[in-house]
């Protein structure tokens, strides 16, 4: 497999996201996120966007699908439209790494991500975590550079963490 080591650590300040979120099964998630892409494109821009880059923000996992959001960063969860999903993203540390190409890609580059974080120094931090499309993303191909950012925690820091609140609950 090819190295997935992340290009760089970052850590975000809390983003407020708004577009479309819905489940997605593994197994149709190649139709199933295309789709919610066209449907997400075809609302036309939302109040208090932040910038130009789009985001496809993946939570609340399970053993057979995800919850994800396509959207983009707003300035505030007020006046958008009934049918805009709301995610709020905490401030949190990230590995980021670089993938290039298809979309059709995307999966086996997350598989990568996954096994990189199963043997780093890194847990998750179970928070969102996100595909982030710039510029450099060609929308109508479905192709060109996407950062995918991945919330961690030093794994000494979490087990301390976790050691404190299992003496606290003692």
């Amino acid at each position: 497999m090819a190295d997935h080591s992340p290009q760089r650590f970052e850590r975000q300040g809390a983003m407020l996201l708004a577009g479309l979120r819905r489940h997605h099964e593994f197994q149709s998630v190649h139709t199933t996120i295309a789709r919610q892409w066209a449907e997400f494109r075809a609302l036309g821009p939302l109040p208090g966007r932040l910038g130009s880059a789009a985001y496809g923000a993946i939570c609340g996992s399970t053993h057979t699908g995800f919850e994800y959001l396509s959207g983009v960063e707003v300035g505030s969860l007020d006046s958008l439209p009934s049918q805009c999903g709301r995610m709020r993203v905490p401030v949190q540390n990230y590995a980021v790494f670089i993938y290039e190409g298809h979309v059709a890609g995307l999966e086996q580059c997350w598989a990568g991500v996954m096994e990189w974080l199963a043997h780093s120094d890194y847990v998750s931090a179970h928070t969102p975590d996100f595909e982030r499309y710039d510029a450099d993303f060609d929308a109508l191909s479905a192709s060109g550079r996407i950062e995918i950012w991945v919330g961690v925690v030093a794994k000494a820091a979490h087990d301390e963490s976790a050691s404190a609140q299992s003496t606290a609950q003692r």
